[in-house]
């Protein structure tokens, strides 16, 4: 008596009825594995965008700080010039172009009159 593994496949009804088990077997398997890899796809993901989190928090909010705290220094001393030393040499170059054309003016008027 020889047996064989697929001596029983003797008509087409039961290559095909053989067919739709593998194919309903492989595609479960499959799908499993795209299940796993998804999960661990997901966690590494997770994993990925905490450390990314962190990262941010421990290195860039205090460079942050560091930029608001030199950014506030600068607007501080940028008032301060402008105040004492900026606004009153403006005022006295002002004053001195005022002046001037006035004198130019009266000069005008003078060479007019006489």
């Amino acid at each position: 008596m020889d047996i064989t593994l697929l001596a029983w496949l003797d008509w087409p009804e039961e290559w095909r009825d053989l067919a739709v088990i593998l194919y309903g077997f492989t595609g479960t398997l499959l799908f499993v594995v795209a299940l796993i890899f998804t999960i661990i796809i997901g966690l590494i993901t997770t994993s990925v965008a905490l450390k990314a989190r962190r990262i941010l928090k421990d290195s860039v909010q205090p460079a942050l700080e560091n930029v608001k705290a030199t950014t506030s220094t600068v607007r501080t001393t940028v008032t301060f010039v402008s105040e004492y030393a900026i606004s009153p040499v403006a005022k006295a170059y002002g004053t001195y172009q005022g002046a001037r054309r006035f004198v130019s003016v009266l000069a005008r008027f003078r060479g007019k009159g006489g």
